[in-house]
């Protein structure tokens, strides 16, 4: 099967844009609302305080702290820089002894792919299933012996949520050909608790291992945190590659999540903004004629009107009104873009310039 998409150089260069003035970057998938309270304030001491002293190599504190928030022990968590981190050791833990193979999705996170190329594996990738995750294919692959499988759920690009049938089918076909599933949960907090089905697959014994990050929901991009949680034996395994970069968590980083996790309520003031600002961003698109993807996570994939091309538009909406979205012909998914959804003020500045750039000649750009 073909491998998925690799980034071209350059990918990451408009995390550049200016912050503030008249920018709008609703091309990360972002948190408009900030963090938790006090995180600033507590990134800001550990810098004060303690800048020329290395952090927690185990990172005890915020793993025990991390345990209790997602009902598990404390041997069942792992961290690091960011869920990229995760995702790389996890290969490196995984497929590091030959013939070993790993399958995930032709349209997603390059980084899969990205880190399975770093230890020689070329990954087994499967079409998605129209916009949604090709369960029944994945569960074949792992039937089949695949050694591991990412699975973004929700899925990154198109926001398609798995229920609870598919989860277990997956974890299912796992068990039975003996590898690893990842579930790749970055977005889960945008859809809410009740579809935590593979969190709790794994308090419940289950073998998986299932990651998640505070660049989201919570806010914390900056500071790059991320974390698997798993059975003992699985997070033990990744722990031991992970070693091989001490202090990989920064003090910062440390603090911060210590100080958000005081906060769970926040998770839910994001949530109902979000929410909100989704339904108002689906009904512009429709005003606009643009066909859109039901989405639970920060972002709504759009398709772009004839003649199709998505960077053309978003090149557009960049030069002629600062407004930043991404075009998915990178991702594997032309004619289309993915829009983060920011607040509801954003969108409607989002809204005007689309309005602006589709009323006015192509012959413009």
């Amino acid at each position: 099967m073909p491998q998925g998409p690799v980034l071209p150089p350059g990918f990451f260069a408009d995390t550049e844009i200016p912050d503030g003035g008249d920018h709008l970057r609703l091309h990360l998938n972002e948190n408009p609302y900030g963090p938790p309270p006090g995180t600033v304030d507590a990134v800001r001491e550990e810098s004060e305080r303690h800048l020329n002293r290395y952090p927690d190599a185990d990172c005890r504190e915020l793993r025990e702290r991390l345990a209790a928030h997602f009902g598990v022990g404390a041997d069942m968590v792992a961290v690091g820089n960011g869920t990229d981190e995760i995702v790389l050791v996890t290969s490196l833990t995984f497929l590091r002894e030959p013939g070993t193979s790993v399958v995930t999705t032709a349209t997603t996170f390059p980084g899969y792919v990205m880190s399975a190329a770093s230890v020689g594996r070329t990954p087994l990738t499967v079409p998605l299933d129209g916009t949604h995750l090709p369960v029944g294919a994945l569960a074949e692959h792992l039937e089949a012996g695949a050694d591991l499988a990412f699975v973004c759920n929700p899925l990154n690009p198109t926001g398609a949520l798995l229920d609870r049938a598919e989860v277990t089918r997956l974890l299912d076909a796992a068990e039975r050909g003996g590898g690893v599933v990842v579930f790749d949960e970055a977005y889960i907090d945008f859809a809410g608790p009740d579809h935590e089905f593979a969190l709790r697959a794994v308090r419940e014994g289950r073998r998986a291992l299932v990651t998640r990050t505070f660049s989201k929901a919570w806010g914390l991009a900056s500071v790059r945190m991320g974390l698997a949680v798993g059975p003992a034996e699985l997070i033990a395994r990744v722990s031991a590659t992970a070693g091989a970069l001490p202090f990989n968590v920064n003090r910062q980083a440390q603090r911060a999540v210590l100080r958000a996790l005081e906060h769970p309520e926040h998770l839910e003031r994001v949530r109902a903004g979000n929410a909100r600002a989704r339904e108002l961003l689906g009904k512009e698109l429709d005003a606009l004629g643009l066909a859109h993807t039901p989405s639970a996570s920060n972002f709504v994939m759009v398709d772009v009107p004839p003649p199709g091309d998505s960077a053309a538009l978003a090149a557009r909406l960049a030069a002629e009104h600062r407004v930043f979205v991404r075009a998915l012909d990178a991702l594997g998914m032309p004619g289309r873009l993915r829009i983060s959804v920011g607040t509801e003020a954003e969108v409607g500045r989002l809204a005007a310039a689309l309005r602006a750039v589709l009323a006015a000649p192509a012959a413009t750009a």
